[in-house]
């Protein structure tokens, strides 16, 4: 871990001194805290590090007891002051991610569309004014109270203020008049709601179900305005998930991250999910695709039969004769397809295939949505784990991914 302080001067503002801790290596984060200061996703940048990732967490200057200089005192003039930093360190495939006010940074960094940013998360974000859902009106908050609505567990995290040492003490009233500065009072942009339409990044919304902070209508505003956008609710989890529910809040940014990356699957890559007569290699397991697409690679080794005919409920099956001939069937059709054939399976048909020939033939297999990947899985660990698959372990496995085997009429 390491710790610098960089002079960034961003476009209408003079010298900014930033503050940065950093950690780790791997694909690059930028994590922006929140009013409770950067201790407050300290932790969590620990846990993201530790994932495979380089992860940047800047101290808002005026925070922490870091200089504030008197021309940077908007959430935009933060947005503006890291687009800058993200370029004094020319930085690529960024994902930043955002909690509280930090959030409400990362959304105007969003908007102004820096092709630096492969994404962006926002964690329990600030900044919109909904009259029909107020956020909490935070500045005539006592921190007792500002900590009853902003867990799921108060107890778990309240404090005695007046038992704090003096240093501690300072460092908070320093941060909330940080805050104050930066927000004019007020913790929302009228106009940020009406912008947000404008974001061309990836955008993933996380929200804490028992956040009274910002109440989840503001994730569901969020998501709704900006394109594509996805939201997460985190249950058990309040204003600050990355502190009630560290675990979820990594899953939902390590899943996000993958579907914003290309992925090369090279040939001596991907998942082997069965070995034998038939090899299927995964090559697309739905991470990257939002788990809309799910593809394979089958070999069939010559004269091989395959699996009895079957039909699925929940997903549509193509294959792709790469090499050889494969020989499908449907009921009590059948037909040869050689290389260069498409064969489209919707819900419900009955289909089978197989390898009689004497070459080897190779297929892309591919799956919408993902979800027949775990059955392959399942598969593999039954026998890994000594259960050769029967043809009843079989028939209750494929049940799990909405298959059923068919008897051709």
């Amino acid at each position: 871990m390491t710790t610098a302080t960089y002079s960034v001067v961003a476009d209408g503002l003079g010298p900014v001194p930033v503050t940065v801790t950093e950690r780790g290596a791997g694909h690059p984060f930028l994590l922006l805290h929140g009013g409770a200061g950067p201790q407050s996703v300290e932790a969590f940048a620990g846990m993201l590090a530790k994932s495979g990732a380089r992860v940047l967490v800047p101290v808002h200057p005026g925070f922490g007891g870091t200089p504030r200089p008197e021309y940077l005192h908007t959430m935009r003039g933060l947005a503006l002051t890291y687009l800058r930093l993200l370029d004094d360190l020319e930085l690529t495939g960024v994902t930043v991610i955002g909690n509280s006010i930090g959030g409400w940074i990362a959304a105007e960094m969003a908007i102004h569309a820096s092709p630096r940013i492969a994404g962006v998360v926002l964690a329990d974000a600030g900044g919109l004014q909904l009259d029909d859902h107020p956020g909490a009106d935070f500045f005539s908050l006592t921190p007792d109270q500002v900590t009853e609505l902003a867990y799921y567990r108060p107890d778990k995290f309240r404090i005695d203020v007046a038992a704090l040492p003096d240093q501690q003490k300072a460092a908070m009233a320093g941060n909330r008049a940080a805050l104050q500065d930066y927000t004019g009072q007020g913790m929302t942009d009228p106009g940020l709601l009406g912008q947000l339409g404008e974001v061309p990044v990836p955008t993933l919304v996380v929200w804490g179900e028992a956040d009274r902070i910002y109440p989840p209508e503001h994730g569901e505003a969020f998501a709704k305005a900006i394109p594509g956008a996805r939201l997460v609710i985190i249950p058990e989890a309040g204003h600050l998930p990355q502190l009630e529910a560290p675990e979820a809040l990594l899953a939902a940014v390590l899943d996000f991250t993958r579907m914003t990356e290309i992925r090369v699957t090279g040939p001596a890559d991907g998942e082997v999910a069965l070995s034998g007569p038939i090899t299927l290699r995964i090559l697309e397991d739905g991470g990257t695709t939002s788990h809309r697409l799910g593809l394979a690679e089958i070999v069939l080794a010559p004269h091989t039969d395959g699996p009895p005919q079957h039909r699925h409920a929940e997903h549509d099956e193509g294959f792709y004769v790469v090499s050889g001939t494969v020989r499908f069937s449907s009921g009590p059709t059948s037909f040869d397809a050689p290389a260069r054939t498409l064969v489209m399976v919707p819900p419900g048909a009955a289909h089978s295939f197989a390898n009689p020939g004497d070459d080897p033939a190779v297929m892309l297999n591919t799956f919408t949505p993902d979800l027949y990947i775990g059955y392959f899985r399942e598969l593999r660990d039954q026998t890994a784990a000594g259960r050769p698959p029967s043809a009843e372990l079989v028939a209750r496995t494929m049940a799990r991914y909405g298959t059923e085997p068919a008897t051709p009429k």
